[in-house]
This record gives structure tokens, sequence and C-alpha cells, in this order.
């Protein structure tokens, strides 16, 4: 019987209380924060599209100012649809955040920019992009270029 009462209580002490929401709607600790992104700008010293290394996808390692950097780009096929070409030579512009890949400091690529292209290869959440994103947006655009010009409605 004493049982049942102390699980009756402690039923209502983890009940939610008024005002909780707003506590856990603040951003966890460790998640991607745009306003944290950072751009850095070099030459490709070598592009693996499909390495083992974790986080596993494209991989480029660029020359900068400060030093090589490891880059996560994530699936190169979005990198292909976009018509992107990253090769050794190459001067890119990137933008996103360092992280940990277990032992390894990583970049992690949200934008990734070759001359006047640019493709996005992670969201705003620092979530990587699959490839039927690339389609989508594609046809959005189209759609959206067509109702700019007065298409069938």
């Amino acid at each position: 019987m004493a049982a049942l009462v102390i699980f009756a209580f402690a039923g209502s002490a983890f009940a939610q209380r008024p005002g909780t929401n707003a506590v856990a709607a603040k951003q966890a600790a460790g998640t991607y924060d745009v306003s944290k992104d950072v751009s850095v700008q070099g030459t490709v010293v070598k592009y693996t599209e499909n390495s083992q290394t974790p986080p596993i996808g494209a991989h480029v390692l660029l020359q900068t100012a400060s030093g090589n950097v490891d880059v996560h780009l994530g699936d190169a096929r979005l990198l292909r649809l976009a018509k992107v070409t990253v090769a050794q030579g190459t001067n890119i512009r990137i933008i996103g955040q360092m992280g940990m890949a277990g032992q390894n400091a990583i970049f992690f690529a949200r934008l990734v920019q070759v001359g006047a292209q640019l493709v996005a290869v992670r969201s705003d959440h620092g979530l990587p992009l699959a490839p039927a994103g690339v389609r989508a947006n594609k046809a959005l655009l189209a759609n959206a270029q067509a109702d700019q010009k007065g298409g069938a409605r």
C-alpha cells in the first residue's frame, strides 16, 4: 500500500510544470548554430569523394593561410548534381563550423563556393543534405520562375 502512495506522488512530481517549455526550447549544448558559422578560404590539396574516415562522405584537405584544414562536405552527389567541381589546386570558400569527429578536428561545411557557384551541403541545423533535396529545390525554382513569367495557373 505504501508503494502505491509513493508512485502516486512520484507521478505528480514528474508532471510538466507551466513555463518548462521555454527551458526545453533553448538550444541544447553541441547543436549547430548558424550564427557561429565562419568562412574559410583556400586551395584544395586533396579531394576524397568517398572517405571512410569519420564522418564518412566527401572530404577536402584545404590549405589556408592558417594551415591545412580537413573539411567534411557531406554527400559528394550533391556537388555533382549542382555541377560543382572540386579538384586539386581549386580555390574554394567554405562556410561552416569546426567540430570533432572522434579524436579528429573537422570543419563541417554548410555552404561550398567554387567560383560563382554556391551549393548548400548542410541544413541550417547542421544536418547533411540529401541529393534528393537538390532535385526538389530545382523543381521549386523552375515553378517559381514559371509563376513570375505568368505561366499557367
